[in-house]
């Protein structure tokens, strides 16, 4: 061995002592000891590493395990975590769900919860006071026929309470290990991971992560008593410690914030179990494509017998000759038969049912609508998805765990295919709701099973025209004409449908836009159309002295504030859609008044121009005409693009506040 080579293999060693020392250290400090908060714990104020945290994670410890009950093999999860309550609002996190499986009429294939405790911990005249959860505080909640959560609330919480909770879920899903998540939406000073996955059970086992986590890997014994024969067996053993984690939180920029938390997550590969044929669990899509397609309860329904063909005939759509015709005449005749409850869902109930409740979520109703297309000669086939709060389909193993919901994709001609859902109420032709727009979805078609990006069909538009005229003491009025197009119109449309009333939706509009507005008109308001075009006179008083009059130009600013403001931002940043407003504003000038001051036009914009706004302004003799147009090109933007995405904002708001000054001539 040369020297270079004793001194890299040195140096390696150093780093992994001093490593595994610095682990040892930071658990040293973390209280592990449950039912025992420390003085220290009880007396802090503020949690470090986020001053403003309304609650921390002071520990979590997750302890995971393969046993054997009622003859079979099942996973047990036990779970603690402590929380220290730190300001008011952090009293929420004294109330607790826990979701767990429980498939109605298949208790051997459902989860259990046992082992339930939680306290509160409170210091009172110098001692700590500890108080019981009464079991009277724990409910249950059926979220569907597959799923149940279960509540509690820990009792006697205030800010400076240390609460603590602890349970275990023995789950007979011995194939499915539940993903770990080391951050929440509260800081996280310690949490712990412990697996051990008996050498039966094959897992392809991720750690994944914007912050470092530790991780230590190693063989394992394991005992079983399996049909009465002892199993001795290695084992995978896993250790995950994290230390110090930032809270992580969604907001309106980001699909679904988990998506980038520190995780775990487990995939199994195969099942070797003595006396028991081998079973591999390894899958390509087009396994689950075949899966689906062959299923009773998903591709079977898509060849179900149309249920509305007598409406049908009636309407003469069966006559129709163009398909997006068809398309949207079936569409609004399903919806006058069947209400959309509001709820998601994958599988979908029999039509028998859905027809005698007369509604139903957007798998079932989804179902009958694919009938009714095929039946009247429109090819439609199910565009299989995570939703976007469910998070992104994991782009390293596929699995139909992770799907929870399909839209209907109907081809208006052989190549062309436009994409709807039942769940729509204000949409139309490919403007879906942006919880369905993910850039991962499935189609499922016999012979034509692949991927397409449903964010890329979405598209919103605005174009606003304003004719406006100003007098000499400072009033502008004018006439608006805003026509909003797709997902623009489709807000438009939701927002009025969920005002108190049409005033309340009137008045709303005008405190956002700074104006005064009478004789405001909707077109097309409650129709399934692409577009909504809204009409109204406004007035607005504009600042004036005895010699000048200040008006900005714009009249209505499509972009008042940046919502990009933090000093750094640990989430990328996600549009729903791209997004396009064009500002066409033709003031006149009062008779009398020359001006004395105005702004240039500018082209903001980032590099590539993902982001642009292009601004025109000119004066000509008493007629003042801007032209602003905001593109948004692209959805999305990663952690270091958010200064680029920060300043352009800033420079676009900053723009929209310049005045055009008059004087009197």
């Amino acid at each position: 061995m040369n020297i270079k080579t004793r001194i890299i293999t040195t140096l390696c060693v150093f780093v992994l002592w001093f490593n595994n020392l610095t682990m040892l250290a930071q658990t040293q400090n973390a209280n592990l000891d449950f039912g025992n908060p420390t003085t220290e714990e009880m007396k802090m104020t503020s949690c470090s590493l986020e001053p403003n945290a309304s609650a921390v994670v002071l520990c979590r410890l997750d302890d995971v395990n393969y046993e054997i009950r009622d003859g079979d093999f099942c996973v047990v999860y036990e779970i603690k975590e402590r929380i220290k309550i730190l300001k008011p609002e952090g009293k929420d996190y004294a109330n607790v769900s826990i979701s767990y499986v429980d498939i109605q009429g298949n208790f051997m294939k459902s989860e259990k919860i046992n082992g339930l405790k939680a306290v509160a911990f409170n210091m009172t005249d110098g001692k700590i006071v500890k108080t019981k959860m009464n079991d009277k505080l724990v409910f249950r909640e059926r979220l569907d026929k597959e799923d149940m959560l279960m509540k509690f609330t820990v009792p006697q919480v205030k800010v400076g309470t240390v609460i603590e909770y602890q349970y275990k879920i023995v789950s007979p899903l011995y194939y499915n290990i539940r993903n770990w998540y080391a951050q929440t939406s509260i800081p996280t000073m310690y949490a712990s991971y412990h697996l051990v996955v008996p050498e039966y059970f094959q897992f392809s086992i991720e750690n994944t992560g914007m912050h470092q986590m530790q991780q230590k890997e190693s063989l394992a014994g394991c005992t079983f008593n399996y049909n009465g024969e002892t199993l001795n067996c290695n084992g995978q053993e896993y250790q995950f410690t994290a230390h110090d984690m930032p809270s992580i939180k969604g907001d309106d920029y980001v699909w679904h914030a988990k998506d980038y938390s520190n995780k775990v997550t487990s995939e199994l590969n195969s099942i070797r179990i003595p006396g028991v044929s081998y079973q591999s669990y390894s899958q390509e899509w087009k396994d689950i494509d075949k899966s689906l397609l062959d299923d009773d309860d998903f591709g079977h329904r898509m060849n179900k017998s149309n249920p509305f063909k007598d409406e049908m005939t009636a309407a003469k759509i069966y006559t129709m000759k163009d398909n997006t015709e068809k398309i949207v005449a079936i569409y609004q005749l399903l919806k006058k038969k069947l209400k959309w409850n509001g709820d998601y869902g994958f599988w979908g109930r029999s039509s028998r049912n859905i027809l005698k409740d007369g509604s139903g979520d957007n798998a079932d109703i989804n179902f009958v609508l694919i009938n009714m297309l095929n039946d009247a000669g429109v090819k439609a086939v199910p565009v299989v998805m995570s939703t976007r709060d469910n998070g992104r389909l994991p782009l390293t193993y596929p699995s139909m765990k992770f799907l929870n919901t399909f839209v209907v994709g109907a081809y208006t001609n052989d190549s062309t295919m436009v994409f709807i859902d039942s769940s729509i109420d204000d949409g139309y032709l490919n403007v879906l709701p942006p919880k369905l727009l993910t850039d991962r979805a499935r189609i499922i078609a016999k012979n034509d099973c692949r991927w397409v990006n449903l964010q890329g069909i979405a598209q919103a538009r605005k174009n606003i025209g304003i004719i406006a005229q100003l007098n000499p003491q400072g009033q502008l009025t004018g006439m608006v004409r805003s026509t909003s197009m797709n997902n623009f119109a489709a807000r438009v449309r939701y927002e009025f449908k969920h005002a108190k009333d049409s005033a309340t939706f009137v008045s709303q509009k005008a405190q956002e836009e700074s104006l005064e507005i009478t004789d405001y008109k909707m077109k097309d308001r409650a129709s399934f159309s692409p577009s909504v075009c809204e009409t109204y006179s406004f007035s607005k008083n504009c600042e004036a002295t005895s010699d000048h009059i200040y008006v900005n130009p714009l009249v209505i600013i499509p972009i008042k504030e940046n919502p990009f403001t933090a000093t750094e931002r640990k989430l990328p940043i996600e549009f729903p859609y791209k997004q396009s407003i064009l500002l066409n504003v033709h003031m006149t000038i009062p008779e009398g008044y020359v001006v004395e001051e105005k702004s240039n036009g500018a082209r903001i914009e980032t590099p590539n121009k993902e982001i642009s706004c292009n601004i025109k302004f000119l004066v000509d003799g008493r007629t003042s005409f801007v032209q602003y147009k905001l593109d948004i090109n692209d959805t999305f933007f990663g952690v270091p693009d958010y200064n680029m995405v920060k300043d352009v904002y800033a420079k676009i708001c900053e723009y929209s506040k310049n005045m055009l000054v008059l004087k009197k001539m």
